[in-house]
C-alpha cells in the first residue's frame, strides 16, 4: 500500500509537460529521439482529458541562443559549433503540433523575459532556463494558484529536465506522479528508483481512469 503522504490525489493535481518542441520530438528535429515522438500522441491524449476535466496544465519549454552563452556547460560546443537547438523564432523551437489549443500563438522572446504565457484560464506555457521546469520560473505560483497539491509529468528526456522536474516538486512537498508511457527516455529501473522516494508512476489511461 502507497504511503498516505505521497498517494496522488488527482482532484487536485496539475499536467506539468516538459520540452515537447519540434527540435526534441520531430525526425528533422536537431535533438530529437524516437521516444519523443513515440510518447507524442499519448500525450495529447493525457493533455484533453486534463482539459476536460478543467484541471491546470502548465507546458514547460527551453531555449537556446545561437552562440550558446545560455546553454548548460555540456550543450556549449554544440551549439558554439553552429548546430542549432530550440533556437527562439525557429521551427525548432516550436511545440510540436497538437500539444496546444489550435491558433494558440507563441511569442519566443517575450517568454524568456520569465513571465508565463496563458493560453487559456487552466493552461500556461512557460520558458525554463536550465533542466528543472521550477528553476528560476513562475510554476510554483501558478501550482499554489490552481490548489494542485498533485504535480503529473509528462515530456522529454528523463535524465535531464523530466528526472530534475521530478525531484524539485517532491522538494516542494508535491505529491508526484511520472507517467511511465509519456515520458522519453525512461527505463523500469528508473521508474523503480522514483516509486522508492516516493513518486507515483502510472500509464496514461490508468491517469485518464481516475479523471474521469
Amino acid at each position: 500500500m502507497q504511503d498516505p503522504h505521497t498517494c496522488p490525489s488527482f482532484d487536485s493535481c496539475a499536467l506539468v509537460v516538459i520540452d515537447m518542441q519540434n527540435d526534441f520530438v520531430q525526425p528533422e528535429g536537431t535533438a530529437s529521439s524516437p521516444e519523443a515522438l513515440e510518447i507524442l500522441p499519448r500525450t495529447i491524449s493525457l493533455i484533453e482529458s486534463f482539459r476536460k476535466a478543467d484541471l491546470y496544465i502548465a507546458h514547460a519549454i527551453r531555449f537556446y541562443d545561437q552562440d550558446g552563452r545560455k546553454a548548460e556547460p555540456c550543450r556549449r560546443t554544440f551549439l558554439e559549433n553552429g548546430s542549432q537547438l530550440v533556437v527562439p523564432g525557429t521551427w525548432g523551437a516550436n511545440m510540436a503540433d497538437g500539444l496546444l489549443p489550435k491558433e494558440t500563438v507563441l511569442d519566443h522572446e517575450e517568454l524568456q523575459w520569465g513571465a508565463p504565457k496563458h493560453v487559456s484560464t487552466k493552461e500556461s506555457v512557460f520558458y525554463k532556463p536550465s533542466w528543472s521546469a521550477f528553476y528560476k520560473t513562475q510554476l510554483e505560483w501558478c501550482l499554489l494558484e490552481a490548489s494542485a497539491d498533485t504535480v503529473v509529468i509528462a515530456g522529454t528526456w528523463f535524465a535531464n529536465c523530466v528526472r530534475q522536474t521530478i525531484y524539485d516538486a517532491m522538494s516542494y512537498k508535491l505529491r508526484v506522479v511520472a507517467v511511465r508511457d509519456c515520458i522519453a527516455g525512461i527505463t523500469d529501473k528508473d521508474c523503480a528508483d522514483l516509486e522508492k522516494v516516493g513518486c507515483s508512476v502510472l500509464t496514461a489511461d490508468e491517469i485518464i481512469a481516475q479523471l474521469r
